[in-house]
């Protein structure tokens, strides 16, 4: 494992200004279009060749482009033009998503692909020996993997994160102004990116998400807390580390909320709610989703019935998103989602009778599956090295 923190090597273009703008340029249209020979990238992103020319060569230096010669047309008349397309074989990040009961760690590479991950109980302890005990795993994870230069580590998790300061305020662990990157950049030596879950999963569709990025997306979230996040232009959202707070958006039901008030959405469809329903309904022995869905699998009524009224509110509470905010896309994720497969269109019936706007495409699951938190960390470094390659990699004067 190589770890990046200073400039090595040859001085590099200056992080910042128009250069930088650039290499963000190209990056993009290489990300998202690649293999592509110089001349294809001039035309996309309306640079000059020679300035084309100039970053391919620096971001090769850097190790996040290469020239792919095996891809090369010899058909056409002149100079053969070499592809080139991202390089994904030396370069990684590392993620860290810290949820209420489970903290997920992961390593992508520059696609947005996980390269290996792993999920652990959240720690209960107090926060300072709880970002120890995670530094050490993160630790541990990236040793899997030596042959990778990890330029940074993403931290996403709930709650408020103050990405400026560094900080994490989340009730639900009892965490309040906690100095989460300081913590995190002693104990690892990594430099750390903070953002809120919910943000940095609508980032990972924006970046990896497949296909080209729709001009308005809505992201909602649902697992043990819920959220949504919306980025427009193709482009992340606009204010990262905040995410909509639609936990207590009324979406019927008579289950009592932490607030005081019953039907709000965080507590009707929580995996936290609907198995101690089920304990409650004599499903099963203990509140653990994996036992419901098991109980269900196996025929139970009342445990199909507990996730077909999950399913349901979350299609409510999606329907009435949709119809405020009128997105182009709405994508799902979460294991309140993604972990119950057959309760899909049952979901998506229920957005359909609630909706009010006419037309549009029914909600998409996210395609990362039960990945999405670990891709989503990841994606915290992933995206501010798509942004600013020269800053991030610690690039020095040209």
């Amino acid at each position: 494992m190589t770890i990046i923190l200073s400039p090595v090597g040859p001085p590099r273009p200056r992080p910042g200004g128009v250069r930088e703008a650039n290499a963000a340029l190209v990056l993009a249209a290489i990300r998202r279009e690649g293999p592509l020979s110089r001349a294809a990238i001039a035309r996309r992103t309306s640079l000059s060749m020679a300035t084309v020319s100039r970053q391919v060569s620096a971001l090769a230096e850097l190790g996040l482009v290469r020239e792919v010669p095996e891809l090369t047309w010899h058909g056409a008349i002149g100079r053969p033009r070499v592809p080139v397309d991202v390089d994904d074989s030396a370069i990684a990040a590392c993620g860290v998503h810290i949820g209420v009961t489970t903290t997920t760690f992961g390593l992508a590479d520059l696609r947005g692909r996980l390269l290996c991950s792993e999920s652990v109980p959240t720690p209960r302890s107090g926060p300072e020996d709880a970002l120890a005990t995670i530094a050490g795993r993160a630790r541990a994870l990236l040793r899997r993997r030596p042959e990778r230069t990890v330029v940074g580590l993403g931290l996403a998790t709930g709650g408020r994160v103050d990405i400026a300061e560094g900080l994490v305020d989340h009730d639900r662990l009892g965490w309040r102004a906690v100095p989460a990157r300081a913590l995190l950049e002693r104990a690892t030596g990594l430099p750390v990116h903070l953002d809120g879950h919910v943000p940095a999963m609508a980032t990972a569709e924006v970046l990896f998400g497949g296909g080209r990025a729709p001009r308005s997306l809505l992201y909602f979230y649902a697992r043990e807390v819920v959220g949504v996040a919306i980025a427009f232009d193709g482009r992340p959202p606009r204010d990262p580390g905040r995410s909509g707070d639609v936990a207590h958006l009324p979406v019927g039901g008579d289950q009592r909320c932490r607030c005081g008030r019953t039907g709000c959405l965080e507590a009707t469809v929580s995996e936290e709610t609907v198995t101690r329903r089920a304990v409650e309904a004599g499903v099963i022995a203990e509140p653990d989703i994996v036992l419901l869905r098991e109980a269900d699998d196996a025929g139970d009524p009342v445990a199909s019935r507990l996730l077909a009224e999950r399913a349901q509110a979350i299609g409510r509470a999606v329907a009435m998103l949709r119809d405020v905010v009128d997105p182009d896309a709405v994508v799902l994720g979460g294991q309140a989602i993604t972990d119950a497969p057959d309760y899909t269109d049952e979901l998506l019936h229920s957005f359909a009778a609630n909706t009010a706007l006419p037309g549009g495409e029914l909600p998409a699951i996210t395609r990362f599956g039960p990945d999405v938190q670990a891709v989503a960390a990841c994606t915290g470094v992933l995206g501010r090295l798509y942004d600013r390659p020269y800053a991030l990699l610690g690039a020095g004067n040209p």
